[in-house]
């Protein structure tokens, strides 16, 4: 009896273990096949987006700017690495990280692949596959380039890890010179290596397109060493120079200190340098300013060349509020070129006076200030304009406004609405892609006139008067000699963020802005000097540079001088 109560236990007992076995067996191929034959699917056929080749960026004169480069990416499927710790302390060097940090990346619970790191160069991949490490695995990738380093880095920006263009004309063209990225779905093998005879899609990437800049190399780095001599003389915290070709809008340089290696973005600390000041930033203009309110005097014909003023220190307001002259001097009458050569703020406002307050808001908003200009660049500033009506308006701003305190502009917009004296009055639109090549097709930026601002000519008497400015005051300092340049300088005080004006050093920008040679305005330059310690004023700050890059502009372009008998002096 008991033998057999033995038997019928142990006939149950292996009842109930096949019934678990056939259990198991029909729930993974019955209840769970579907979703287990979908994972196998998923591990043997894996899904990769390949990024296109990102076109190239050049020069004016074809030089390269941004490229691709070859590159990989190293990864791990992390069930055939046979010993994480080992293969950590192998790659750790190779990598850039640490091998804790690799050996947690290997043993993530549930995990099935991971990317251990990215853009290795062609060496360090060398290296890994000599290796021979199971389960690691190299892709190729493409990695952006820039082979000048940090030239023009604020106007180029960069590409980041997803391999997007971030800043600059990277990103303003994303779309064009990054292409469209291809999809490869593939068969692979143990080791995640796609297998040639399995069953695969492809859909190959759309390379991006080429894009030649209106950047000159050659001018951009005339521009940098001389904003570099500048800010090392000045001890200053850093300044923009920005030159354009008066007659299209076309930009050849753009300059700005600090600066960022876009090779090397991610150790950049503070992102705030990635944004282009020349654009980004607005600042109080100055005295540069008044040669917007000259040519509105002029165009509006409430003034000469010749009208006299009778001048005065200061201007006392209804209110009873004094603005002076610089240092407080007194100049007595005065003509209206007088007005710009001793930069007199009263004569300015004199001006703005004759003109009214409606014209001369309408005429700044006609030079385009207040609103972007439009160029081929992300995060472009509108600049501060108050209107009269509005909360940030008085009398006092007015006044202020007629000599560039109490309104703020980019330097970008001083440069192009000063292009438009230059060019004979009209407003360009300020641009930086000269052409995008995609394939066959080259497309070609045309230069557009925005709109008339000022008849021709006025622009013609306000050139004749800057060039007497620069003949008369500034030659000595910064003239060119040879050469006819029309000039205006500009020492701007820096508002402070609890009211009213910083003083002490180091608390103006100085600015020279002016075009050249006067028979025949070729260049607009302005140089922007921000804080400088040694001299707060223009000439001093400002000038030197402005010189240097005038004249290295005309002999790059090989403009004859009009005034050889200088050169004989």
């Amino acid at each position: 009896m008991l033998s057999r109560n033995r038997i019928l236990v142990l006939f149950l007992c292996f009842t109930l273990f096949c019934s678990a076995v056939a259990y198991r067996v029909f729930s993974f191929q019955v209840v769970q096949g579907q979703m287990l034959a979908q994972r196998a699917e998923e591990f043997r056929y894996r899904e990769d987006i390949v990024p296109a080749h990102r076109g190239d960026i050049l020069d004016a004169r074809g030089r390269v700017l941004a490229t691709d480069v070859p590159a990989d990416r190293v990864s791990a499927i992390i069930r055939e690495v046979k010993d994480p710790k080992k293969t950590a302390e192998l790659l750790a060097p190779l990598v850039g990280r640490s091998a804790d940090d690799l050996y947690a990346a290997l043993t993530q619970p549930g995990k099935e692949w991971v990317v251990l790191q990215r853009q290795l160069s062609p060496e360090t991949s060398d290296k890994i596959k000599a290796l021979n490490l199971p389960g690691i695995v190299l892709d190729p990738e493409p990695h952006r380039a820039y082979p000048m380093g940090d030239f023009a880095s604020q106007v180029l920006g960069f590409v980041n890890w997803e391999y997007q263009g971030a800043y600059g004309i990277e990103a303003q063209y994303d779309k064009v010179v990054g292409g469209q990225p291809g999809q490869l779905i593939g068969e692979r093998d143990a080791a995640g290596n796609v297998i040639a005879l399995g069953q695969s899609v492809w859909n190959p990437p759309k390379d991006g397109a080429t894009l030649v800049l209106t950047i000159d190399s050659a001018v951009q780095r005339l521009a940098e060493r001389a904003l570099d001599e500048a800010i090392a003389t000045q001890h200053a915290t850093g300044g923009t120079i920005i030159v354009q070709n008066a007659k299209t809008g076309a930009i050849l340089a753009i300059a700005n200190r600090p600066s960022f290696n876009p090779n090397a973005y991610a150790t950049v600390s503070d992102s705030a340098v990635f944004a282009n000041p020349a654009v980004a930033n607005a600042y109080e203009p100055g005295s540069t300013f008044k040669i917007i309110t000259m040519a509105l005097g002029l165009d509006a014909g409430v003034v000469t060349p010749n009208t006299v003023y009778d001048g005065g220190r200061y201007r006392e307001l209804p209110d009873g509020t004094r603005i002076y002259n610089a240092l407080q001097l007194a100049y007595g009458p005065e003509t209206m070129t007088q007005v710009l050569e001793h930069s007199s703020n009263v004569g300015a406002m004199y001006v703005a006076d004759r003109l009214g307050q409606k014209a001369f808001y309408d005429g700044v908003l006609r030079f385009g200030f207040g609103k972007p200009t439009g160029i081929d660049l992300p995060g472009e500033n509108d600049g501060i304009v108050n209107l009269p009506g509005s909360p940030g308006w008085s009398l006092t701003t007015f006044y202020t406004n007629a000599f560039g305190q109490g309104i703020a502009v980019t330097p970008l917009q001083l440069v192009t609405a000063v292009s438009a004296v230059a060019n004979g009055g009209l407003l360009m639109r300020p641009y930086l892609v000269q052409e995008i090549r995609d394939g066959n097709r080259t497309t070609v930026t045309q230069p557009q006139v925005v709109r008339r601002v000022i008849q021709e000519t006025t622009a013609k008497q306000l050139t004749a008067m800057l060039v007497d400015v620069m003949d008369t005051t500034y030659h000595n300092t910064f003239g060119i000699p040879g050469y006819a340049v029309a000039a205006k300088t500009g020492t701007a005080q820096i508002p402070s963020p609890s009211g009213g004006y910083e003083s002490g050093p180091a608390s103006t920008i100085a600015s020279v802005i002016g075009f050249g040679p006067a028979e025949d305005p070729q260049f607009t330059v302005l140089v922007k000097i921000d804080r400088p310690q040694e001299s707060p004023w223009g000439e001093r700050a400002a000038g030197p540079a402005f010189r240097e890059v005038f004249q290295g502009l005309f002999l790059l372009y090989g403009i004859p001088p009009s005034r050889p008998q200088e050169l004989a002096q």
